[in-house]
């Protein structure tokens, strides 16, 4: 079996099912967030990129996750950041070493989750529905070029059950030599 990581707009689920499966699997689970936490540390991510910017965070992002993949000899779980699809170096990096697994749900309901959290900094507030619109489109047809495989989770509600789905989406995937 490949390594597997998980892509998808902020609050797909990609973190939830990526850790349900690799326990399933019994497979290391990491997130990238927590790796690139872990090479700016003590500095937050929000205030790395704001110190830093995107081109430094990007760079960061890419060898956080490049440096775990050199470093670890099993077959792992990865739940990637929110905006993977803007690092082209990162996804190049991702697409050498396992299948990229993107979960798709409705815009709508995305925007919707995404606000209960509060509006985050990557939107407009004068046009929330446009600025996500914009992010959502151009993130989706990236993820939908580079993908091994596209899972539409739809309007889940029960996360066991939607595991099963996804389950069953990956078969021939997870059984891949």
């Amino acid at each position: 079996m490949h390594n597997i990581f998980f892509a998808g707009i902020k609050h797909s689920g990609k973190t939830t099912f990526a850790r349900l499966l690799a326990e399933k699997l019994n497979l290391p689970f990491v997130d990238s967030d927590d790796l690139i936490l872990k090479s700016i540390a003590p500095v937050s991510v929000r205030e790395f990129y704001k110190q830093n910017g995107e081109k430094a965070f990007k760079k960061v992002e890419a060898e956080s996750v490049k440096n775990y993949v050199s470093s670890i000899t099993r077959t792992f779980v990865m739940s990637l950041g929110g905006g993977a699809s803007d690092n082209d170096e990162l996804i190049e990096i991702v697409k050498g070493n396992g299948r990229l697994i993107y979960l798709v749900r409705p815009e709508e309901e995305m925007l919707a989750v995404i606000l209960k959290h509060g509006v985050p900094a990557f939107l407009d507030e004068k046009d929330l529905k446009g600025s996500f619109h914009a992010l959502y489109s151009r993130r989706d047809k990236i993820y939908r070029e580079k993908a091994d495989l596209i899972i539409d989770l739809g309007s889940y509600r029960d996360k066991g059950e939607t595991f099963l789905f996804l389950l069953e989406k990956m078969g021939d995937l997870l059984n891949e030599r």
